[in-house]
């Protein structure tokens, strides 16, 4: 994670913006309860009759490895990015970071 944030900043001009788009897991228990048997169970099954069932598999184990927001607004922070907002979407399924990189 800390490569890709610094690789973003190397190509971002100063004072330029970005977003970053991302799934997330919801923090309300029913919300969470559906997420799960939607993105574990649901989403494979269909992706599987459809297309490549591995990469529905791997779509929500890959969430697993993800650092919990405050984590990751630090990270921007400390590769050169000011302003950073997290924002959850869609009851919690998505999350949104904003930022903007640090004139120098």
């Amino acid at each position: 994670m800390r490569q890709a944030l610094a690789e973003l900043a190397r190509v971002t001009r100063p004072g330029g913006r970005i977003s970053l788009l991302d799934l997330s897991e919801p923090e309300s228990g029913l919300f969470r309860l559906g997420y799960r048997l939607w993105a574990n169970g649901a989403v494979p099954l269909i992706g599987a009759a459809l297309s490549d069932r591995d990469a529905y598999h791997y779509l929500p184990r890959s969430l697993a490895y993800l650092p919990p927001a405050d984590e990751v607004v630090r990270l921007l922070e400390q590769e050169g990015f000011c302003a950073v907002e997290h924002e959850l979407l869609t009851a919690g399924v998505s999350q949104l970071y904003t930022a903007t990189r640090t004139k120098r």
